[in-house]
C-alpha cells in the first residue's frame, strides 16, 4: 500500500512562493503561489472582467483556482499545479480549476497533479467560438479525490455539470495518466446533464486517457470509466446532448472505456479501448467490467434517451470469464451495445505491452500534428519521456485568393456548419441562423486536420466545419433571376467520388476529393431560379459541405440600401425593468447582415438574425429616442425613425429584515458559503471553521443575481454565496435538549426547482418551488424537538440552493404527551431454543418514537429504534413468560404496554450431528467437530469470499470469528446436505455483513425460517435457528432470497439418535447456547480479536453490480 505522503504533487521546492492572492479586476497575472490551508485557494477569481493566468506554479491543499464567483472570462495558459496533503479530514485535494457559470473559459498547455481536475457548473456563455469552453493540450497526472483520513470522492479530470446547450466546446489533445495506488477518480472526462447543440456538438477528440482505478487498485468493484455521458435530465434540453467523441484512446480504465449512460444524439466513433486487466507490476486488475455500452440508466423516456451509437471503435478489453467475442473478454457490454457496430476487435492476448504500444501511437500521433504538451511545451512531470521532434516538412503551398466573377454582385454566403464570418472582406452568415436556409446533411468538424492548399484562418476554419451525406441537399432562399454559385468541399478522410447537381443539372461530375486535408472551390456554377430558391445536391459517395457563395450574375447595378423600423413594447418604463425592442429589417437586392439598437449614439446591442430583437433594461429615469440601425451583406446601412420612451424612477421597496419568533431567544445563525457577518444585528458565523457544523452540498457563488426581492448588500452577499446538489443541508450538533425555531434560506440562481424541507426527520415544507432566478425566501420558523444535541435539516428533491440557517431557542416549555404502544407476539406457545418474533406498534402525538424496548418481565430483551418495531427472541429456558414492550419518546417519556403471556414448553433432546465451515478448514466449535469447505455430501452455489481485517460486532472467540468472516454469498443462495437419515432435526445458520446492511429471507427444506433479516452495518453477526426440520428425502437445504446474504457455517442437531461420524456429542448448556445465539459486546469470557491496522479505504461498495454503471 502506498504511503500517505504519496498522496500529494511533488512541487518545486528551489522557488520561491507568494501567500494565496484573490483577483478582482481584469488583467494577466503571473507568479507562484502556495497556500497550505484546504479552505483558501492559492488563486480565487472575484471578477466577471477578463482574466488571464499564465506562467504561475501553484501548489496548495485546496483548490488551485477558484472560479466560483460566476460569469468568468478566463484563459489558464502555461501553468503548473500540485495538490498537497490537505489540512482537514474529509476533504479531497482540491481542484485544478473551477468555474461557476463561466462565460468563456480557454485552459492550454498546462500540468497538474493529485489534484480533482477541471469542473465547469453550469454556463453563462452564448456557445459562440468566443463564449464556450476550451480544454486543450494539458498533462495530467494522478486525478485524485482521497481523502488524507482514508476514503474519499469520484472526481474528473474534467467534468462538466448542467453546461447545457453550449456551441464550440472542444476537449482535445489532453494526457491523463494515473496510477494504481496513487490516484482515485471516477469518469476521466464526464458531461452530467451537458453537451453541445445540434449545430455544434460537443468535441471530445484526440485525448490519451489512461487509468481509472479502485482504492485499493486490487478492489473487486468500481464505477469509474475513461468517459461517460451521464445525469438525471428529464427532458431533451436538460439531459446531455450533442456529443461526438472519436479518435480517442482509454486505456487500463476497469469498470468501461466510454459508456453513454444517458442523454441523446451522442456518437462515439474511431476510438481506441485497450485494457488488459493487469497493473503495471503485473498484478491482477480486478474491477475491470466492459469496455463500452450504450444503456439507459437513469430509465427515461424515449423523447430523452435516443440517437446514441458508438461506431467503427478498436477494442482489446479484457474481463475474466466473459467471451465476448474472444475468451476472457468483454469488448462490448452484454445486453447493452445494440448500437454498438463496426467495432475492431483486436485479436488475444491483450497483454500490457499492447497497452505499451497504445502510448507509442500517442507519441508518434503527437509528432506528426506537432503538438507539445504541458506547460510551456516542456512535459515537465509527465510519466513518460517524449519522443523526439519529427524532421520539419515543408509548409504546404498557400492557396491564391479566390476571384470574384466579373460583372456580378455578391449576394449571400452560408457558413453551412460554422458562425458568421467575414471571408475576402464579405459578410457569411451562420448556417444555424441564416434566413431560408436548409440542409440535410450531418454537421460534424474536426479542426485539427492541416489543410492542403493552406488558406487563411476564417476559411480553414469554415473549411473544417461542415456537412456530409452521400445524398446531401441544400436550400437556399433568393429572389428570382440568375445567380453563379461556389460550392466549398473537402476532405477529411478517405478520398471519395461524387457529382454535384444545381437546380436538377448536373454541374461537376465525377468529382474527387482527394487525400485528407484537401479542399475545393467549385464553381461558379449558374442557376437560374424561378421559384425563389436555389437547391444543391450530391449523388454517389459522402461529400463535405462547407460553404456556398452565391453572387447575381449579368449586373454591376448599384446595392440597394436595406429597410428598417422599430417598435418598443411600451412608450413607458420604469429604472431596472427589462423593455423589449424589435425591429423589422429586409433588403431588395440582398440580406440584411445585422441589426444594431441604439439610446441616441449609445449602442445598447445587436442581433444578427430575425426576428431582431434586444432586451434592454435602463438605469436611469428621463425620456429616451431609440432608434435601430440595418446593415446589408454589401455593408450599405439604415437608421430607423426615432421611438421615444419615458424612463420612471423605480418605486424602491426596502429591503426586509427579519426578526425571530415571540417568546424565543436567538441561538446562532451559520452563513452555508461565506464569512462571519451581522444580520439583523445577529451575529452569523461563517460555516468554515465553525464549531459543530457540518455541511452538505456543493459550494458556489454567484454575486451577479439580481435578488428579488431586493435585500440589503450584507444579506445579498449571504444569500448569493451558497451549496447546491440534489440533497443539501446542515446538522449543528453540541445543542442543548429543548425545542427550538429553524430558518432556512433557500435562493434561486437558475431555472425553478421543486423540492421540501425535512427538519429531524420530519417534512415540514412540502414541495416548494423556488421560482425563477434571483429569487430568495426565509423560510420557517420550522419546530425542532432536540433529544440527541442534534439539529438536522435537509431538502429533498430537486436541486435547490441553501444560503443560511438562523436558529431559536423556545423559551417556553411545552408539556409533552408520553408515547402509545402495544404487543403482539407470533404466537401464545413456542419451543425452547426455538425463535418467536414480537413486533409492538408505537406512536408519539407531538414528536417522534426513539426507540421501543422488550421485556421479559424486568429483563430486558433487546430495542428497536425505527418501525416497525420488531425482535426475534428465543427462549432458553421452559416455563410460563410475561412479556411487554416499553416505547420511548424524543423527549424522554415512556410508556410499558400490556402484557404478553406466552407458554415455552421444553424441547425435545437433541444431540450434535455435523457442521460445516463453508469457506473455511475443519475447526472446533462449543466443543463440537466442524467440517471443513471440502466435506463430502454437501454442495452450494454461493461465491465464496473472506474479509478478516472487519472487526465483529458482538465480540466473539478466535475460532468462531475465524469461521464468521469467511463465508460464501449470493442473492439466491442455496446450502444442500444430502445422504441425510430421514428423522427429525434442529437447524442453525451464522450469517454476518461484511459491507452495507442487506435485507434477506431464508427457507429450510421450503419452508420460511427468516423474513426480511436486516444483515446491519458491517461486522454484525447472529448464529439465526434453531429451525425445525423433518427430513423425508435424506435432503436439508437452506435457500436465501432478496439481498446478498452472507452465509459462514451451517450446524444441524439430531433430535433423535443419527450421528454423522464418531464424535463426542455435546449438547450446551442453556446458559452457554444463549451467550452463542446471543453474545454479549465486550463479554470478558469472549477471547480477544486482534483487528488488523487499518489502511486508507473508500467507504465500502456493493459487492455485486446489478449494471454495469450505477453512478
Amino acid at each position: 500500500m502506498p504511503s500517505s505522503m504519496q498522496a500529494q504533487g511533488q512541487f518545486p521546492t528551489n522557488i520561491t512562493y507568494a501567500a494565496p492572492i484573490t483577483i478582482t479586476q481584469g488583467g494577466t497575472y503571473t507568479g507562484n503561489f502556495r497556500s497550505t490551508d484546504s479552505n483558501t485557494p492559492c488563486i480565487r477569481i472575484q471578477t466577471t472582467q477578463p482574466v488571464t493566468i499564465t506562467g504561475c506554479t501553484l501548489v496548495g491543499a485546496g483548490d488551485l483556482i477558484d472560479a466560483k464567483n460566476g460569469g468568468s472570462t478566463l484563459v489558464i495558459t502555461n501553468n503548473k499545479g500540485y495538490g498537497t496533503q490537505q489540512s482537514v479530514d474529509n476533504r479531497r485535494h482540491g481542484r485544478f480549476l473551477e468555474v461557476n457559470s463561466g462565460r468563456s473559459v480557454r485552459v492550454e498547455n498546462n500540468y497538474f497533479e493529485h489534484t480533482s481536475g477541471i469542473a465547469a457548473y453550469q454556463w453563462g456563455g452564448d456557445g459562440s467560438a468566443s463564449q464556450t469552453l476550451t480544454v486543450r493540450f494539458n498533462q495530467a497526472k494522478n486525478i485524485d479525490g482521497r481523502y488524507r483520513n482514508g476514503g474519499g470522492q469520484y472526481v474528473q479530470f474534467c467534468g462538466l455539470n448542467q453546461v447545457r446547450n453550449v456551441g464550440n466546446i472542444e476537449i482535445a489533445w489532453n494526457q491523463v495518466v494515473n496510477e494504481p495506488n496513487n490516484s482515485l477518480v471516477e469518469d476521466n472526462i464526464n458531461f452530467y446533464n451537458s453537451g453541445g447543440v445540434q449545430q455544434s456538438p460537443a468535441r471530445v477528440h484526440d485525448n490519451y486517457v489512461q487509468g481509472a482505478y479502485p482504492y485499493p487498485a486490487n478492489g473487486n468493484t468500481f464505477t469509474g470509466t475513461g468517459m461517460t455521458t451521464d445525469g438525471d435530465g428529464s427532458s431533451p434540453t436538460t439531459t446531455a446532448a450533442f456529443i461526438e467523441a472519436y479518435n480517442n484512446q482509454f486505456i487500463s480504465t476497469c469498470n468501461a472505456a466510454m459508456n453513454i449512460a444517458a442523454g441523446h444524439d451522442i456518437y462515439y466513433h474511431d476510438n481506441r479501448m485497450v485494457t488488459s486487466a493487469l497493473m503495471p507490476n503485473g498484478t491482477p486488475l480486478n474491477a475491470t467490467y466492459a469496455a463500452t455500452a450504450v444503456f439507459n440508466a437513469y430509465q427515461q423516456p424515449g423523447n430523452v434517451f435516443y440517437n446514441n451509437r458508438t461506431v467503427n471503435n478498436t477494442i482489446g478489453f479484457v474481463k475474466n470469464g466473459y467471451n465476448v467475442p474472444f475468451a476472457n473478454r468483454h469488448d462490448l457490454s452484454s445486453g447493452a451495445c445494440a448500437t454498438c457496430t463496426g467495432t475492431n476487435h483486436l485479436p488475444n492476448p491483450i497483454t500490457l505491452q499492447t497497452e505499451q504500444n497504445e502510448l507509442t501511437l500517442w507519441q508518434q500521433k503527437l509528432q506528426q500534428n506537432g503538438i507539445t504538451l504541458g506547460s510551456g511545451g516542456t512535459n515537465s512531470g509527465g510519466t513518460t519521456t517524449p519522443a523526439p521532434a519529427p524532421t520539419p516538412t515543408p509548409a504546404p503551398t498557400p492557396a491564391p485568393a479566390p476571384i470574384d466573377p466579373t460583372n456580378a454582385v455578391f449576394v449571400r454566403a452560408i457558413n453551412v456548419n460554422g458562425e458568421a464570418a467575414t471571408i475576402d472582406g464579405k459578410s457569411w452568415e451562420a448556417g444555424s441562423a441564416a434566413t431560408g436556409f436548409q440542409t440535410n446533411g450531418t454537421p460534424f468538424a474536426n479542426q485539427g486536420v492541416t489543410l492542403n492548399p493552406a488558406t487563411d484562418a476564417a476559411r480553414a476554419a469554415m473549411i473544417r466545419s461542415s456537412v456530409y451525406s452521400n445524398a446531401l441537399s441544400a436550400n437556399v432562399s433568393v429572389s428570382n433571376g440568375t445567380y453563379l454559385v461556389y460550392a466549398y468541399v473537402w476532405e477529411d478522410n478517405n478520398a471519395a467520388t461524387f457529382s454535384v447537381t444545381l437546380e436538377g443539372q448536373t454541374v461537376q461530375s465525377n468529382h474527387n476529393s482527394g487525400a485528407a486535408g484537401s479542399w475545393s472551390r467549385l464553381g461558379p456554377f449558374t442557376a437560374n431560379v424561378t421559384d425563389g430558391t436555389i437547391t444543391l445536391t450530391t449523388s454517389g459517395g459522402d461529400a463535405n459541405l462547407s460553404g456556398i457563395e452565391i453572387w447575381r450574375a449579368g449586373t454591376t447595378a448599384a446595392n440597394q440600401a436595406p429597410t428598417v423600423s422599430l417598435a418598443a413594447a411600451s412608450t413607458a418604463v420604469t429604472v431596472n425593468s427589462a423593455l423589449a425592442l424589435t425591429a423589422t429589417a429586409a433588403d431588395a437586392d440582398g440580406s440584411v447582415a445585422k441589426v444594431e439598437f441604439f439610446n441616441g449614439a449609445t449602442k445598447l446591442g445587436e442581433d444578427t438574425s430575425a426576428p431582431y430583437q434586444l432586451s434592454w433594461t435602463p438605469t436611469a429615469a428621463g425620456t429616451v429616442a431609440l432608434t435601430a440601425r440595418a446593415t446589408d451583406n454589401a455593408g450599405a446601412a439604415t437608421t430607423s425613425a426615432a421611438v421615444s420612451v419615458t424612463v420612471n424612477a423605480a418605486n424602491t421597496a426596502p429591503a426586509p429584515t427579519f426578526s425571530g419568533p415571540a417568546n424565543s431567544t436567538f441561538f446562532r445563525a451559520v452563513n452555508i458559503n461565506g464569512p462571519a457577518l451581522t444580520l439583523d444585528g445577529r451575529s452569523w458565523e461563517a460555516s468554515s471553521g465553525a464549531a459543530n457544523v457540518q455541511i452538505t452540498g456543493m459550494a458556489f457563488s454567484n454575486t451577479a443575481s439580481v435578488l428579488n426581492p431586493t435585500a440589503d448588500a450584507t444579506r445579498a452577499g449571504m444569500i448569493t454565496s451558497a451549496v447546491g446538489g440534489s440533497t443539501v443541508g446542515a446538522t449543528i450538533s453540541n445543542v442543548t435538549n429543548g425545542t427550538y425555531s429553524v430558518y432556512a434560506y433557500i435562493w434561486e440562481d437558475n431555472a425553478p426547482e421543486t423540492t421540501s424541507i425535512v427538519v429531524e426527520g420530519q417534512t415540514v415544507q412540502s414541495n416548494y418551488n423556488t421560482g425563477a432566478a434571483g429569487n430568495w425566501s426565509r423560510l420557517g420558523p420550522f419546530t425542532a424537538n432536540v433529544t440527541d444535541g442534534n439539529i438536522t435539516l435537509v431538502t429533498s428533491g430537486g436541486h435547490p440552493n441553501l444560503s443560511g440557517i438562523e436558529i431559536w431557542k423556545s423559551n417556553t416549555a411545552t408539556q409533552n404527551q408520553a408515547p402509545t404502544v402495544s404487543l403482539a407476539a407470533a404466537s401464545t406457545a413456542v419451543t425452547v431454543n426455538s425463535a418467536l418474533a414480537l413486533t409492538a406498534t408505537a406512536a408519539d402525538a407531538d414528536g417522534s418514537v426513539a426507540k421501543v424496548e422488550f421485556f421479559n418481565g424486568a429483563t430486558k430483551l433487546g430495542e428497536d429504534t425505527s418501525a416497525p418495531y420488531q425482535l426475534s427472541w428465543t427462549p432458553t429456558a421452559s416455563g410460563t413468560v410475561s412479556l411487554a414492550a416499553k416505547a420511548t419518546d424524543n423527549a424522554g417519556a415512556t410508556t410499558t404496554s400490556a402484557a404478553v403471556s406466552v407458554t415455552v414448553n421444553a424441547a425435545a433432546t437433541a444431540t450434535f450431528y455435523r457442521a460445516i465451515n463453508l469457506n473455511g478448514s475443519a475447526t472446533t466449535l462449543d466443543g463440537n467437530a466442524w467440517q471443513g469447505s471440502n466435506a463430502a455430501n454437501y454442495t452450494t452455489n454461493g461465491t465464496t469470499f473472506a474479509n478478516q481485517g472487519v472487526t465483529l460486532n458482538p465480540a466473539t472467540t478466535t475460532a468462531r470469528a475465524q469461521m464468521i468472516r469467511s463465508s460464501v454469498y449470493g442473492r439466491n443462495l442455496t446450502v444442500t446436505m444430502t445422504s441425510v437419515p430421514n428423522g427429525s432435526y434442529d437447524v442453525y445458520a451464522y450469517v454476518w455483513e461484511d459491507n452495507a446492511a442487506q435485507t434477506v429471507s431464508i427457507t429450510v427444506n421450503g419452508q420460511p425460517a427468516l423474513s426480511n433479516y436486516n444483515t446491519g452495518t458491517a461486522g454484525s453477526w447472529k448464529k439465526i435457528g434453531p429451525y425445525a426440520v423433518t427430513v423425508t428425502n435424506g435432503t436439508i437445504q437452506l435457500v436465501g432470497s432478496g439481498g446478498d446474504l452472507n452465509l459462514s457455517g451451517v450446524e444441524v442437531w439430531s433430535k433423535g439418535s443419527t450421528a454423522f461420524q464418531s464424535l463426542n456429542p455435546f449438547q450446551p448448556a442453556p446458559a452457554t447456547m444463549a451467550a452463542v445465539l446471543n453474545p454479549a459486546s465486550g463479554d470478558a469470557s469472549a477471547a480477544a480479536v486482534l483487528r488488523p491496522a487499518l489502511v486508507a479505504t473508500l467507504a465500502p461498495a456493493s459487492r455485486q453490480r446489478v449494471a454495469p454503471r450505477l453512478s
